[in-house]
């Protein structure tokens, strides 16, 4: 789950602030000249970031499963596939 200050982080990189609470009207800017961000636009990249990780873990089960599928091709069983590649595992 992405909170609030990971989605300023995200929108501010390079800047220095801190937060009181969970919110963005908590936020001071410690770096001069810095625009405060508004809630829409910090909800808008708290959904933005959540999809991007969504999208990340998918993307490693399917290439989990891609490298699963091709080394059973290979004639590797689950077994084999365990011992030699610990985090992938090897049933499908």
């Amino acid at each position: 789950m992405i909170n609030t200050a990971q989605a300023v982080a995200s929108l501010r990189p390079g800047v220095e602030w801190s937060m009181s609470g969970d919110d963005v009207e908590g936020i001071t800017w410690h770096t001069p000249n810095t625009q405060p961000l508004t809630v829409a636009e910090v909800e808008a990249e708290m959904l933005r970031l959540e999809n991007v990780e969504v999208e990340r873990v998918a993307g490693e089960a399917a290439a989990r499963l891609a490298a699963i599928t091709h080394a059973k091709t290979l004639g590797f069983t689950d077994e084999m596939i365990t011992v030699m590649w610990p985090g992938l595992g090897g049933a499908v």
